[in-house]
């Protein structure tokens, strides 16, 4: 039992139309009041909380609400305003003027599925990766919004994903190199994974990460406090050759036009291919004696001392 205490001042109002006199056991008439005034004041109720009937919750899931804000051409200009001045305080000074190119741009949207093309576009990936191409056809030519179910699917297939890379993130090491752009050297960091014959058993134990999903998890590694959001980011997975899932970070695009298909990979800001050794062994040449910045200060701060 749950005491449940309702301070309630309302009034509630019954309107009851006569629609046929009648009797009660004594055969007396009963008349009825056109209006009934009930009041309630400082009323305690006990009884047990009870949750909802199952149709109820179902027919709530069936209801959907558009989660975005249409936000006002001024309050755009507000918020954007305030975007800049945070990401201004966390990056260096020379890529300041090119923060405006990497938050404002286009946006289409598409209004009569009530969403933004990106997002549409990303659900046709995400039927692709579940290999449903008849579902991709039907929703091209039947215009057609993607199988909500298939979705959600292949996003919890994704999260999995994502947790293990993270895991890769926090037990292995993030490596140092550098890579040739304009005569000149730039650093970059990768990591390096080859399946031991232990860690293909823990994968069939525990699972593994779905390769599909490198493309996705090159991007989001940049959340991961080891990854330095100004060098490009490298995944390079030894499966006899070595398959490559990179990343360009765009402030270094638009300020120093970066882009690694000179490396012989396919893309733009997010970049794949295959390598040979030979490839392989080369991208890797300065690895020993390159050292991150952060690094390189704490070991002059110590020699100072």
């Amino acid at each position: 039992m749950k005491k449940i205490l309702l301070f309630i001042s309302i009034t509630m109002f019954f309107s009851l139309t006569l629609l046929a006199q009648d009797v009660d056991a004594n055969g007396n008439i009963i008349k009825y009041r056109q209006k009934t005034v009930v009041g309630f004041e400082d009323v305690m109720l006990e009884g047990k909380i009870k949750k909802p009937t199952g149709s109820f919750l179902m027919d709530r899931t069936k209801k959907k609400f558009n989660s975005l804000i249409n936000l006002k051409k001024d309050e755009k200009k507000k918020l954007g305003m305030l975007l800049l001045k945070e990401i201004a305080k966390n990056i260096p000074d020379e890529y300041i003027k090119y923060v405006p190119k990497l938050i404002f741009g286009k946006c289409y949207y598409l209004e009569k599925y009530d969403m933004e093309l990106k997002e549409y576009i990303s659900k046709l990936n995400a039927l692709y990766k579940l290999k449903k191409y008849d579902e991709i056809e039907k929703c091209i030519v039947y215009q057609k919004l993607p199988d909500e179910k298939l979705v959600n699917k292949y996003k919890i297939k994704l999260a999995k994903s994502i947790k293990l890379f993270n895991m890769e993130l926090n037990n292995r090491k993030i490596r140092y190199t550098t890579i040739e752009h304009n005569g000149r050297e730039l650093p970059c960091q990768y990591i390096y994974i080859k399946q031991s014959l232990l860690d293909k058993i823990k994968g069939w134990v525990f699972g593994s990460i779905d390769g599909q999903h490198y493309p996705t998890l090159v991007n989001i590694a940049y959340s991961h406090s080891k990854i330095d959001f100004l060098k490009p980011f490298f995944i390079l997975v030894d499966n006899g050759n070595i398959g490559v899932f990179a990343r360009a970070p765009k402030l270094l695009y638009f300020k120093d036009n970066l882009t690694l298909n000179h490396l012989n990979l396919t893309g733009k800001h997010t970049y794949f291919g295959t390598w040979d050794y030979e490839i392989f062994e080369k991208f890797i040449h300065s690895e020993k004696w390159f050292i991150p910045l952060r690094e390189y200060n704490l070991l002059n701060d110590l020699s100072n001392d």
